[in-house]
């Protein structure tokens, strides 16, 4: 009987010194987890000087940067005709861009940008060849950060006693991403309204491929695929939706790193002239992913057990929670649902790139110059002449192109603004050089008379008044005061013209 109770013991000794190992195990473990993880009482833990200076610098360059200084910008709150709301209102009220140093444009018209929001002020004015595309068109931010190091070393020396700036870093954080998403509102609805690279018109179809910058090049790409331009679009607005939810920032950010960052690339590469505007995309996405990168790190790299928990402000008080929804309530409202609508109402009834004033009635087409005088003599065909007209084309729109053999100085930009006037919207000669000449023309139904203006903001003082006849469906002739006051008479024959570009589009693709 003794001999059984010992063995009992024996094994309930035995039971419990394993039950104290399993135990010795999971509080080891939960230890580890706890010690590899990210919790309520890290945050608010101490920061080192390191951190708080760096932060002081980045909240300061970042301040500058999202933060409209800019007068002008809140007084067109007040001043708005709220009405007669216009999609190029919409722009003017996106924000204004840190710009106390003014690059003078050494190419007249380059920087013709339209309602794109631009500060009046400014402290010095600067002239460099590399300020439209080069390294000088971030001298602003090169100052914004200058004054982030100083103004993070006197903010250093008077704060002695802040532990660490997770408030702070958290309103800073928003405050980026609500400005990414801000400022992206405009360029993405009008590319899911495919506005931002109209449809290709005919003058630059009939234009010689060399003639056109490389901006330009790579906007009338995309100008005959409106189907990845309202892909894009899309992705834009996702990531207009993932930076509005605190839940989803991380992902917003990711994406405008990422995919906004390949525009930027763009830009540069094709002299793009938003170069500036999609960079911020990086800085901004890559500023607000930076809180979570220790933890990303532990988890991928490290392979430990991590959780992703950042500092969240509470908005613990009444007021707080209202204020909160309110102004989330009002950029949905404003920046989602009524930009979106305004996009979509200029893309049916008054694209903004090209004139709404229609064109001759079934005149669009391509034609032939057959017969051409200039002060009553003529001139006879030659591809060398820099007087005489060679081909013409009409658009359904108001704008009449031709070609002479003579060079012009481009206007330099693609026709990226948001222009009321007719006149204005200059995307059709904006980044096309060689002899290709662009106007615009109002109509005088009962005289017959065409005044044409040109669309190409270096000459845009330039007028023709010229009279029309239609005495057949295909023939145009002109005749009046040219832009050089001389007089002219030019009979035009259309041209039944096939683009292979887009009858391949239509056609089985082994027949080409």
């Amino acid at each position: 009987m003794s001999e059984i109770i010992k063995n009992i013991n024996e094994i309930s000794d035995s039971d419990k010194q394993k039950d104290s190992s399993i135990d010795k195990v999971e509080v080891s473990q939960k230890e580890e987890i706890q010690n590899n993880s990210d919790n309520p009482t890290e945050e608010n833990k101490d920061w080192t000087n390191t951190e708080k200076i760096a932060f002081r610098i980045a909240f300061i360059f970042f301040f500058l940067l999202v933060v409209p200084l800019d007068i002008d910008f809140y007084t067109k709150w007040f001043t708005t005709d709220w009405s007669h709301l216009h999609i190029r209102n919409i722009g003017e009220l996106s924000g204004s861009g840190f710009n106390p140093i003014k690059i003078v444009e050494n190419n007249k018209g380059a920087g013709d940008i339209g309602s794109i929001a631009q500060s009046n002020v400014s402290f010095l004015k600067l002239n460099a060849e590399s300020g439209t595309f080069g390294i000088a068109s971030y001298i602003n931010w090169g100052l914004a950060l200058l004054i982030g190091i100083v103004g993070g070393a006197i903010w250093t020396l008077f704060d002695k006693k802040s532990k660490n700036y997770r408030v702070l870093y958290y309103f800073i954080t928003v405050a980026v991403s609500y400005s990414m998403l801000i400022k992206l509102n405009g360029l993405t609805f009008a590319k899911v309204f495919p506005t931002q690279m109209p449809e290709l018109a005919l003058t630059q179809l009939n234009t010689n491929y060399g003639d056109f910058t490389a901006q330009k090049l790579y906007w009338i790409q995309l100008s005959f695929v409106h189907n990845y331009e309202i892909f894009a679009g899309l992705a834009e607005l996702l990531i207009m939706t993932l930076l509005f939810f605190r839940q989803t920032r991380f992902w917003g950010a990711a994406l405008a790193f990422a995919m906004i960052g390949n525009i930027a690339f763009v830009n540069h590469a094709y002299d793009g002239g938003i170069h500036l505007a999609a960079s911020f995309y990086v800085i901004a996405g890559g500023f607000v992913l930076w809180r979570y990168l220790p933890q990303i790190w532990n988890l991928i790299v490290n392979e430990k057990s991590t959780s992703l928990n950042v500092y969240q402000f509470p908005f613990k008080e009444k007021w707080q929670r209202y204020l909160r929804i309110g102004l989330k309530t009002f950029v949905f409202g404003f920046y989602f649902i009524l930009s979106g609508y305004l996009h979509w109402y200029n893309y049916k009834h008054d694209s903004y790139k090209v004139p709404s004033r229609p064109g001759l009635t079934d005149a669009r087409g391509l034609y032939q110059v057959s017969e051409f005088k200039l002060n009553n003599k003529p001139l006879a065909y030659s591809p060398v002449d820099s007087l005489r007209w060679q081909n013409v084309t009409f658009e359904k729109w108001s704008t009449i192109s031709y070609s002479v053999f003579n060079t012009f100085t481009i206007h330099g930009e693609a026709g990226r603004g948001k222009q009321f006037k007719d006149v204005d919207r200059a995307y059709e000669s904006a980044g096309t050089g060689g002899g290709r000449r662009h106007f615009y023309y109002e109509e005088d139904t009962i005289k017959k008379v065409l005044t044409l203006f040109n669309k190409n903001k270096v000459y845009k003082e330039e007028r023709q008044i010229l009279h029309y006849e239609r005495p057949t469906k295909t023939r145009i002739i002109l005749s009046g005061i040219n832009e050089h006051k001389d007089s002219i008479y030019v009979v035009l024959d259309k041209k039944d013209r096939k683009y292979p570009l887009y009858e391949g589009k239509q056609s089985d693709i082994k027949s080409f």
